[in-house]
């Protein structure tokens, strides 16, 4: 449609506080943040394209009323069920939806060919990106640095953002792997630039991501567009199935996947064990991790919970547990 989709999304502390006044205190601080920088710098008037909401959480959804400010949020309402015909329906009908709304704001109207470009496009970056992920299983690349990559994803053009990408690639592909060291698998609530405070924790106690499921990080992408015809009307239900079927966020019901998932890429990568993140506030990511520690910890890998916030007083004692984690 001639946009550039820009991902709002905030991991500094330092404005998280503006919107502390007036927002609850056990609020997700990634939204906090967000709120915070918003107020910071606020959108002019000439912005009027209106900010897409997928209702993935409760604090999501909420986000427009404490946000309190133009523009006004176009609300993306996702299904919480990924089995049955009348919730992949449903998504397609949102889908079919915001292209009506792009088509008003723009002027423009979509076809078959720049929608299957488009897809080609994301496509090859989605191709690109899992490189990034083979070398860091491989520990020629720092968990900290893939987290940089992946978290730069939405800021600029997506042609733009995949080339970068392969110029990683081609400088760190002939750098030696790590020796075989502490690997662990980082699960949870989503980590933002700049709040790479966990990471850096996992490295100091002699630690290293191997690999995560952070919607911010290798979740980015489900997978890859697969559509049975390339007509107008097929490729929106591959996009449609592609990003409501093949996600495992927690915020869906019906979510055993999910769990599944992780399992697999453990014995795939003979990874010890799981340190699973929650941010203060982030309830779905909460729950999930009563049913996640006993699957895991009945099939031997170790389990530590972090519940923390954006703030750094409680770095010590995160590091005094990862470090007794790291001698397990």
């Amino acid at each position: 449609m001639g946009l550039h989709p820009l991902r709002l999304g905030s991991g500094c502390f330092c404005v998280g506080r503006l919107s502390a006044s007036h927002s609850p205190v056990l609020m997700c601080p990634l939204l906090k943040a967000t709120m915070g920088l918003l107020q910071f710098q606020a959108p002019t008037q000439n912005d009027t394209m209106p900010w897409v909401v997928p209702t993935t959480c409760d604090w999501v959804v909420k986000f427009q009323e404490l946000a309190n400010t133009q523009p006004e949020a176009y609300f993306l309402e996702l299904p919480h069920l990924h089995r049955g015909e009348k919730g992949q329906q449903r998504w397609l009908e949102e889908i079919y939806g915001l292209v009506r709304l792009l088509e008003n704001q723009t002027g423009r109207k979509l076809n078959r060919k720049t929608l299957l470009s488009s897809v080609q496009i994301f496509m090859h970056a989605w191709k690109v990106f899992g490189r990034l992920i083979e070398l860091r299983r491989k520990r020629v690349l720092a968990g900290v640095w893939f987290m940089v990559a992946a978290n730069s994803f939405l800021l600029d053009s997506i042609e733009i953002w995949t080339e970068r990408v392969h110029q990683m690639l081609e400088t760190v592909a002939t750098h030696p792997p790590a020796p075989e060291g502490n690997g662990v698998f980082l699960a949870g609530s989503p980590i933002i630039f700049p709040n790479f405070k966990l990471l850096h924790l996992i490295e100091t106690a002699g630690m290293d991501v191997y690999g995560d499921d952070l919607c911010t990080s290798e979740r980015i992408w489900p997978g890859a567009v697969c559509y049975e015809e390339p007509s107008y009307r097929g490729i929106m239900r591959a996009l449609a199935e592609r990003y409501h079927k093949a996600c495992i966020c927690p915020t869906f019901a019906d979510n055993e996947r999910r769990i599944n998932s992780i399992l697999n890429t453990l014995q795939q990568h003979h990874i010890r064990g799981v340190v699973y993140h929650v941010l203060k506030g982030c309830h779905p990511f909460d729950i999930e991790s009563f049913n996640l520690e006993p699957r895991l910890k009945s099939r031997g890998y170790h389990f530590l919970k972090i519940e923390t916030d954006y703030v750094q007083e409680d770095s010590q004692n995160i590091l005094t547990r990862l470090e007794a984690f790291g001698r397990i």
